[in-house]
């Protein structure tokens, strides 16, 4: 009797064993050809949170065009705000909303660049709150840094 639990004991460790290895392999073979995202946060001028994540992608158009994508959030806390948000890549403006309203969860802006491979790629996201008459109320200013694209990330 207890051998069959000594031998059960020990198949079910070697199942558990196995299972965590395939698990692994499968996770890094789930990986993006063109890497992790760089995230940052902090709070604005009045103490709003805001996180920026940006990454590369080989999904522009188009297709297979590499990419340099931006997500920036700000987590307002009541909808109806006024924000003007815009994107910069390397100093050079690609995305501006004027009249971004937010939500009662907030204001979410998702948008692509293209790049060149082989260069590192400073992304940027600037965001000011202004009241009905068009003055600032809260000044949001957030960067991350790429690298250069591994050489993997697209065609």
């Amino acid at each position: 009797m207890r051998m069959r639990i000594a031998v059960g004991l020990l198949a079910s460790a070697a199942l558990a064993l196995t299972t965590a290895a395939a698990t692994g392999t499968a996770a890094q073979a789930k990986e993006r050809p063109c890497g992790r995202p760089v995230m940052a946060d902090g709070t604005g001028s009045q103490g709003t949170p805001w996180t920026l994540k940006s990454q590369y992608d080989d999904d522009g158009t188009p297709p297979n065009q590499l990419v340099a994508g931006e997500e920036f959030e700000i987590a307002t806390t009541a909808a109806g705000q006024r924000w003007s948000v815009s994107f910069t890549d390397n100093g050079t403006k690609f995305f501006r909303n004027d009249n971004d309203i937010s939500t009662a969860t907030g204001i979410r802006e998702v948008h692509p660049n293209p790049v060149a491979r082989g260069v590192s790629n400073h992304m940027a996201a600037h965001a000011v709150r202004l009241d009905a008459a068009g003055n600032v109320i809260e000044v949001i200013d957030g960067a991350v840094d790429l690298a250069p694209p591994p050489a993997r990330c697209g065609r």
